[in-house]
């Protein structure tokens, strides 16, 4: 009884909601979600995933006639080529051999004759656009997304569009910052992989963390400090003395690093973390790489239950005591 009352109640809110929609049928159901006709299909309408009333909707300006669906983001009319709404218009793409696969990781790129495109958007002067980049010495024929970050064309691997100069066979990616081949060792810098000189055999990661190690120095890469060189090397005698405390400490030995920065003022024998971004030693506490001004070293902890930090002095937030 009630679902019934409910339905009779709604019917004239979804009767308008449709009624209002700018939205006609979709140019080709099968491939996306996004394209539309308008109501009088005089027009090619996108709304991402049909979803107008929260997500908007953008006419296009194609050509109806002509206009073919690739998938939710990539179409086409007899002049030009569309990403999401907008035409893209920055690189001569040849449409008649345009075509895009169907496999994950994919949606956006596409391929002609001659080049592999990744497809985007960017807003310029008052308004967006639709922009085609040609990756660097991908062979159309071949390329394949294997996952959202890395690719391959069985020559050449890429890393987010970008080439790397590798051998092919033997590369392997170690995580999305370290990477080795049988004779060179590769680190991340921005989007693109470039050698440095580790230890190609043992080169490993360091543990769970994005850190690597081989058999002489731990390569810390410095997330937390502007300007620093990547990777930072920092050598040791023993692999058993190597420890990584949490994402901003690490103990070699009897030396405390932050973001891969000897810290000689930290006493190492009472240095502990308390959690995530707060440690202590027998003098100090510390947040992140900054001592706790006035903390108390015996009190400090963490409230349990909750992300607040404590000592007899009052409540801690971002390194700083609050103001009562």
């Amino acid at each position: 009884m009630m679902k019934n009352l409910l339905k009779i109640l709604f019917a004239p809110l979804l009767w308008l909601f449709h009624s209002c929609s700018p939205l006609g049928n979709p140019v080709d159901p099968e491939k996306s979600d996004s394209h539309y006709y308008n109501n009088s299909k005089s027009e090619i309408r996108y709304s991402p995933m049909g979803n107008w009333f929260e997500l908007g909707n953008t006419g296009m300006h194609a050509d109806v006639e002509s206009f073919e669906v690739f998938n939710r983001w990539l179409g086409r009319d007899k002049d030009q080529l569309f990403y999401e709404a907008y035409a893209v218009t920055n690189l001569p793409i040849d449409l008649a051999t345009f075509r895009v696969k169907d496999e994950d990781y994919m949606a956006h790129i596409g391929f002609d004759s001659n080049f592999v495109y990744a497809f985007d958007k960017v807003y310029e002067g008052d308004a967006y656009r639709g922009r085609a980049t040609i990756i660097d010495g991908a062979d159309p024929k071949t390329y394949v997304q294997t996952d959202i970050d890395w690719a391959n064309d069985g020559k050449l691997h890429f890393f987010r569009n970008h080439k790397i100069e590798a051998d092919f066979d033997s590369f392997q990616p170690l995580n999305d910052y370290f990477a080795k081949d049988s004779s060179r060792a590769y680190v991340r810098n921005d989007n693109c992989f470039e050698s440095f000189g580790a230890d190609v055999a043992s080169l490993e990661l360091l543990g769970e963390s994005s850190h690597t190690i081989d058999k002489k120095n731990v390569y810390w890469l410095p997330f937390f400090t502007e300007n620093a060189s990547n990777p930072i090397a920092l050598p040791y005698a023993d692999k058993a003395e190597v420890e990584i405390l949490n994402p901003y400490f690490l103990r070699v030995a009897d030396t405390i690093y932050y973001d891969g920065q000897a810290r000689p003022d930290i006493d190492n024998q009472s240095f502990e973390i308390i959690d995530h971004s707060y440690a202590k030693d027998a003098t100090h506490v510390y947040y992140k790489d900054n001592i706790v001004e006035n903390a108390d070293v015996a009190t400090f902890r963490r409230l349990e239950g909750s992300y607040k930090y404590i000592d007899k002095n009052g409540t801690y937030h971002e390194g700083r005591l609050e103001e009562k």
